[in-house]
Order: C-alpha cells, then sequence, then structure tokens
C-alpha cells in the first residue's frame, strides 16, 4: 500500500478522529495502513484528536506517527489549546519543545506550560518572546521572566532588553497600570533601545529610554518611572518636555530639581524648545487643514493651549531666551507666522514683559515683511511697547489716512471758526475775553488759533501797550492753503 493516503482514505482517518473511534484507528494501524494524508488535506490525524480531546487517541497517533513535523504542528496546536497532558504525551513521543516559538507558549497565559517549556530548554531570547507577551498584556509572562533571569544568569542581558522593550512601548502608548507592572518586575527606564512593535529602522543613537518617551505623556507615568537628580540629566527631559508641549511635566520635573536657565550663557534650552520645534510641531498639524476660503488655517489658542501654558510656565519660573545664532530666531518666525496674530502678539508681549531676551532679538524677530504684514491686525497692541511693527505699506496708508484726518480737522475748524474774525478780536483785546465770546476756554482759543496759522500778539503784549511802551508791528494774516478744497 502507498505511503500516502487518497483523499478519501484521508477524509474516513479523519472522521474516525473526530467521532473519537480508538478502536477502529487501532485496527486501522494492525492493518497497516498510513497516517500520511493527502497533500490537499490541510489537518492531520493528531491534530483533528488534539482538536476533539480524545487523550487515549493523541497518545495512540503520537504513538504511531513517523512524520517528525507532524509532531512539531502537533505540539503546537497542543500549546494553542492549553493542554499540558497533551504537550507532555507529544514531547515524550518525540515532539520538539524548540519547535514552538516561545511567544506562541507564552501567549497560552499558563503558567504550568510555559515553566514546563523553559524547564526543558526552551529558546527564551529568539524573537524577544517575552517583549512580545508583554506587549500583548500576559500578567502571567511576569513571574517567569523573573524566574528565568535568576535562573539563566547568562541570558540576564538579553532578557532584560526584552522586558526595557516593552516599558518603552507602553510609556508610548500612556499605559500606567502596565508600566507600573513592568517596573515592578524590574524594568529599566533608563536603557535605550527600540519600542516594541516600531515598524520604523532607526541607529543606536537615535533611540530614546523611557523616561524620554514620557515626556510627552500623562505626568502620573513620569512619576512612576522616577527620574533623579543624581542619575537623570532633568534638563534633557524638561527641554524634551517643552518641546512636546507637556505642562504638566514641566511643572513636575521643575518640582524634582531640573534647572529652567541650564545654558552656559544663562539661556533656556526648554523655552528654546518650547518656542522653536515645540511651535511647529503644533502649527504644521493646524496648517494642515484649511479655512473655509481654502488657506492654511492658523494656530489658535484652542490649538496651541499646551504648548502657550508650557511657555507661561517657564515665563514665571523666570526662563530666558538666548537664540545661538540666526537659524534659532528664523525658526521661531516661522512657527508665529503660523500662528493667528493675536497668539503672535501674546507670545511677543510675553517675551518683552518678562524680559527673556534682549530688545535686540524682539527687533530681529519682527524686522521681516512677512511678520509685519502678519501682525498687521494687532500693532495697535505694539505701541504702548514702543515698537512698530507695520509693512511699509501699511505706514505710508495710515500716514495718508492721518493727513486726511488732519485735512478734515482743520476745515471743520474753519467752518465752525472764521479765520479774520477771531484774528481781528485777538488784536484787539486779550484772548480771556476772545474766549468767552466763543464761549470757549482761552486754551482751547489758543490751540484753534495754533491750528488754523492764526498769529497771536506775544507774551507781555497788552501790558506793554496799558503802559504805553512800543509795541511790535503787527503780523500780517497768511492765506491757508490746506483749507483750499482743490
Amino acid at each position: 500500500m502507498s505511503t500516502v493516503l487518497t483523499t478519501d482514505e484521508s477524509k474516513y482517518l479523519l472522521q474516525l478522529c473526530k467521532t473519537g473511534r480508538l478502536f477502529a484507528i487501532q485496527d486501522w494501524l494492525e492493518a497497516g495502513n498510513p497516517l500520511c494524508v493527502a497533500p490537499e488535506v490541510k489537518t492531520t490525524p493528531l491534530q483533528v484528536a488534539i482538536d476533539a480531546g480524545f487523550h487515549s487517541l493523541v497518545e495512540l497517533l503520537a504513538r504511531n506517527e513517523p512524520n517528525q513535523y507532524v509532531k512539531n504542528e502537533a505540539l503546537a496546536r497542543a500549546v494553542f489549546h492549553r493542554r499540558l497532558d497533551f504537550i507532555e504525551l507529544l514531547v515524550l513521543h518525540g515532539a520538539q519543545i524548540r519547535a514552538v516559538p516561545f511567544d506562541a507558549v507564552l501567549l497560552s497565559w499558563d503558567p504550568q506550560i510555559m515553566q514546563y517549556f523553559i524547564e526543558r530548554g526552551a529558546d527564551l531570547i529568539t524573537g524577544a518572546p517575552f517583549a512580545h507577551a508583554f506587549g500583548e498584556k500576559i500578567r502571567t509572562a511576569l513571574r517567569p521572566w523573573k524566574e528565568c533571569k535568576q535562573r539563566y544568569p547568562e541570558l540576564a542581558k538579553d532578557l532584560q532588553e526584552q522586558i526595557d522593550c516593552a516599558l518603552r512601548y507602553f510609556t508610548c502608548k500612556g499605559n500606567l497600570k502596565w508600566v507600573s507592572l513592568l517596573m515592578w518586575a524590574g524594568a529599566d527606564p533608563r536603557t535605550r533601545g527600540p519600542v516594541l512593535y516600531d515598524k520604523y529602522q532607526f541607529e543606536d543613537w537615535e533611540f530614546d529610554d523611557a523616561l524620554c518617551l514620557a515626556t510627552f505623556r500623562d505626568v502620573q507615568i513620569i512619576k512612576r518611572l522616577g527620574p533623579d537628580r543624581k542619575r537623570d540629566n532633568l534638563e534633557k527631559l524638561l527641554a524634551d518636555a517643552a518641546r512636546h508641549g507637556s505642562p504638566e511635566v514641566v511643572e513636575f520635573l521643575l518640582k524634582v530639581g531640573a534647572i529652567v536657565n541650564d545654558e552656559s550663557d544663562g539661556g533656556s534650552a526648554a523655552l528654546a524648545e518650547s518656542l522653536g520645534q515645540g511651535l511647529r510641531r503644533i502649527t504644521r498639524w493646524s496648517s494642515s487643514s484649511l479655512n473655509w476660503d481654502g488657506t492654511p488655517k492658523k494656530a489658535s489658542r484652542y490649538d496651541l493651549k499646551e504648548p502657550l501654558r508650557t511657555i507661561e510656565i517657564l515665563f514665571e519660573k523666570g526662563a530666558r531666551w538666548r537664540p545661538k545664532d540666526k537659524n534659532a530666531v528664523t525658526e521661531v518666525r516661522r512657527g508665529l507666522l503660523e500662528c493667528e496674530p493675536c497668539v503672535t502678539t501674546e507670545i511677543v508681549e510675553r517675551l518683552i514683559k518678562s524680559e527673556a531676551c534682549a530688545a535686540e532679538v524682539i527687533i530681529d524677530l519682527l524686522r521681516t515683511p512677512a511678520m509685519r504684514r502678519h501682525l498687521e491686525p494687532e500693532a495697535r497692541r505694539f505701541r504702548p511697547l514702543g515698537l512698530d511693527v507695520r509693512s511699509d505699506e501699511q505706514k505710508r496708508e495710515d500716514e495718508r489716512q492721518q493727513e486726511a484726518t488732519r485735512i478734515w480737522n482743520l476745515r471743520y475748524l474753519a467752518a465752525r471758526y472764521d479765520r479774520a474774525e477771531i484774528y481781528d478780536k485777538i488784536w484787539s483785546q486779550p484772548i480771556q475775553h476772545v474766549a468767552k465770546e466763543y464761549k470757549v476756554s482761552d486754551v482751547y482759543l489758543i490751540k484753534v488759533c495754533k491750528k488754523l496759522d492764526i498769529p497771536r500778539p506775544g507774551v507781555g503784549y497788552w501790558a506793554k501797550k496799558a503802559a504805553g511802551k512800543s509795541l511790535p508791528g503787527r503780523p500780517t494774516l497768511r492765506a491757508f492753503p490746506e483749507l483750499d478744497e482743490n
């Protein structure tokens, strides 16, 4: 007889296994019939027996199965069904422990099965099985990991990297529960390396540790990781948190000892990151959406709520901005140009009022035509600060408007007050008396004379006249061309 069954024979045999016909299968084997099913049949008698849960049948088939691959596949099936008794039978009859990836064993959730494989030499390193088990939140894998690390010191480094990799993953996810579990088990938040399930390929120097990754998550995560002044670079963590716009994390790091002005020139790396990359990160996201008219949307106060709060905290702590070169100023300017004008103005006002940077830096920040056009709607807010952010075009337009307003006011005064009449009266009697005739104060009438270019008697004129002293000649009333309608 052929060593491979036909399709019909295979289906018949599988049906016997499925219904648990132990004695019929014994007769089948005693008659010299093979167990190798046809290629188009996608399962085996041993797998069917395991799925059906017949212990005696599994033992019979495992004892008589000649194919090593079939035994190994059956072992994986037994792990899937969490049947330690089947696993023991299959291993007893030749199934290979290492044929089943250890992460599949961990995914069974069964500590006894895990222990069985570990004691018989399962591969604990290849494919980072513990890291993937932790990533799938298999809590029962925590204790076996700790025991393996103690039992196999030669594997301790690789095992540690697996749990650290999972810690970085849950830190990125913001999962406080699993961060706490992994820290309890012995994960180290200070090792740099890849993040579990990360699809991107990085160079070694590009990797971050869990503490750095926690700077843009909930503050409870970084509190659980426990940054320490003696062991960690708190200033770098502060700069990272500022860049990500995490005000609560910034506040926490400042409380545990981070120095706000940490640079050699007295500047704050955190403030520089917050004003530079921090704003750019949010504004890039905002500008990806459009306004109703199709123009790129500017970042609003709502969009920048967290970054603005971060900047405010740093200002309150006395942070100073000391840009190292023109590129640093340019980067901040680009971020401000992507904000709504009112937001840009608010940040610049805060920089000025807190004296966070030199006046030359502010001037350099606002000097470009693009920035001046951007801030035109808010130009009036800069006047009390001694800054003119209007563009040249806006300045010319304002000058035209001011001149038109001045001419209109002059014409209004000329229509209300006759120049020649006032001229005659103020040279015939003191201006205080003339003002009473017009029912205005003498100060106001003097202002009218100045605006309408009406010459007035000098100081002491009427006293000299009363004393009979010589007086200067009376000036003529000149023409006033500004009142010409043409």
